[in-house]
C-alpha cells in the first residue's frame, strides 16, 4: 500500500515496475514531476490507483508503459476517481494507455486542464490496447478529450 505520501520535483512520482501485483496506491499528492506522476508496466497487473491528485506533470499525468509485447504489459489495473491537472507541455496527455494493455479500468477520474487547450489530450488509446473500460471521467480544457487509436 502506498497511502497519503507527497511526492513533489522526482522525474516519476510512483513508478510501479516489475511485477506489482494487487498494491493500493491511494490518497496521494503528486506534484512538479518531470515526466510522469505515474507509471504503470513491467508485468504489473492487478493494481488500484485512486484518490490521488497529480498536478503539472512534465509529460504525462499517468502512463501505462508499452514495455516488450502483451507478456510485459500492465493488465486489468484500475485508474479511480484520481484527479489529474494541467500534464504536459501543449501536447500533453492527461493518461496515456500505451502498448498491449488489457483490461484496465479507467473509472470516475477527473482530468483539467486550465492553462488552454492547445494540442493536448485527456486520454489516449493506444492502438494495441484491448478491453479498456471508460465509465464516468471528467474531462475538461484539452483540445482532445479521448483520442482512441485502436483499429476499428
Amino acid at each position: 500500500m502506498i497511502r497519503n505520501n507527497t511526492v513533489r520535483h522526482s522525474a516519476i512520482g510512483l513508478f510501479f515496475c516489475w511485477g506489482v501485483k494487487f498494491a493500493l496506491a491511494e490518497g496521494n499528492t503528486i506534484d512538479d514531476c518531470r515526466q510522469s506522476g505515474i507509471s504503470i508496466g513491467h508485468r504489473d497487473t492487478d493494481n488500484v490507483v485512486r484518490k490521488n491528485t497529480i498536478r503539472r506533470s512534465g509529460q504525462v499525468g499517468v502512463l501505462f508503459r508499452p514495455e516488450r509485447g502483451k507478456n510485459f504489459a500492465p493488465h486489468r489495473n484500475r485508474l479511480e476517481a484520481n484527479r489529474i491537472e494541467n500534464s504536459g507541455p501543449e501536447n500533453g496527455v492527461g493518461i496515456d494507455v500505451q502498448g498491449c494493455t488489457e483490461g484496465v479500468a479507467l473509472v470516475q477520474n477527473e482530468i483539467v486542464e486550465t492553462r488552454g487547450p492547445a494540442q493536448r489530450t485527456g486520454i489516449r488509446i493506444a492502438p494495441d490496447t484491448r478491453d479498456l473500460r471508460l465509465d464516468d471521467n471528467r474531462i475538461q480544457g484539452v483540445a482532445v478529450p479521448i483520442a482512441d487509436l485502436r483499429k476499428a
